[in-house]
């Protein structure tokens, strides 16, 4: 490999976000450490910003502006990210960069194509009130954090009955997830020494430090999330068994509003409500035989709604006569 093409390689690997020891890099291209620092010097002097990172998990990474080289795309390759571009748009996630960067790749396409792609950034819309309200520079800038394992800080906005209250975070970051129409950051909360799920739309001021961390083992995020989300969040957690499979169960409770795990003879429904009545409801609703496995209050509720549903079905009317 020719000195030219180790350095196009070598900032290829650092662009992605990544810290690399000088060693490593040394390795991975056959050549000494002492080499890949004339390397990065060299980089440097072309105006890519190369940072150094200290300490023992510490070595270099591309600064996350750095400018890269123009990408060599085939037809094929520039049409996927084209239409990848229009549909972010579509949903209402677009910036200003993903803006020039469509106007660019349309350019570099065949005329039949560019039309198609324009005609996918113009078929999908967001309903007024229904936008993600998601910063796009937030998004990136977790990302960031997630795979350089850098501490990430915010400003997060909780929301409670009595109101709402805005608390500084210091966090390790593990994951984003995307459940029902919000985004979700799953970290390792340094103010509780806790895991934390924070939603990225009440996230502000988000900022990537310098500050590396180790990974540390962790629950599944999707999970973890999902809990969170369907059941934590509520006053009242409701388990049903059902005799149908994951894929069914999904038909009648969706996964952004219930947690549903197999179980040897069916599926396991979890969800949670502030109303217990109107889990009655739901819980009726379920076309296949259940069980309920919590809480024994829905019994209740599930007696009163059936004693309701009977008079509704015998006098037209609701009253008790």
């Amino acid at each position: 490999m020719t000195a030219e093409s180790r350095l196009l390689s070598l900032l290829g690997m650092l662009a992605v976000g990544r810290t690399y020891s000088a060693t490593e890099l040394a390795a991975h291209f056959g050549v000494t450490p002492r080499s890949i620092r004339r390397d990065i010097a060299s980089l440097r002097e072309l105006g890519y910003v190369i940072e150094s990172i200290p300490g023992a998990a510490g070595g270099y990474r591309a600064h996350s502006r750095t400018v890269l080289p123009p990408l060599q795309l085939e037809t094929g390759e520039a049409l996927a990210t084209a239409v990848g571009l229009a549909l972010l748009n579509g949903a209402g996630l677009g910036t200003e960069n993903a803006d020039s960067a469509t106007a660019k790749l349309r350019a570099m396409l065949p005329p039949a194509v560019r039309e198609t792609v324009g005609e996918i950034s113009t078929s999908v819309s967001v309903l007024p009130g229904h936008e993600p309200g998601v910063d796009m520079t937030a998004v990136m800038t977790t990302t960031s954090a997630i795979a350089s394992r850098n501490i990430l800080t915010f400003t997060h906005e909780k929301r409670k009955a009595t109101g709402s209250e805005t608390l500084q975070r210091r966090v390790e970051p593990v994951q984003m997830v995307v459940l029902g129409a919000h985004w979700y950051l799953y970290a390792w909360d340094l103010n509780r020494s806790d895991w934390r799920v924070f939603r990225l739309d009440r996230m502000s001021q988000v900022h990537e430090t310098t500050f590396a961390f180790t990974a540390r083992d962790h629950p599944d995020a999707e999970a973890a999330v999902s809990s969170a989300v369907t059941t934590a969040a509520y006053r009242h957690t409701v388990i049903l068994d059902v005799d149908a499979s994951v894929t069914e169960a999904k038909s009648w409770f969706p996964t952004r509003s219930a947690t549903i795990t197999k179980t040897g003879g069916g599926a396991r429904v979890e969800f949670g409500v502030e109303d217990l009545t109107w889990a009655a409801v739901i819980t009726a609703a379920t076309p296949v035989s259940f069980r309920v496995v919590e809480p024994p209050e829905l019994l209740s509720a599930l007696q009163g709604l059936g004693e309701r549903a009977t008079r509704v079905s015998r006098s037209g009317s609701s009253r008790a006569e």
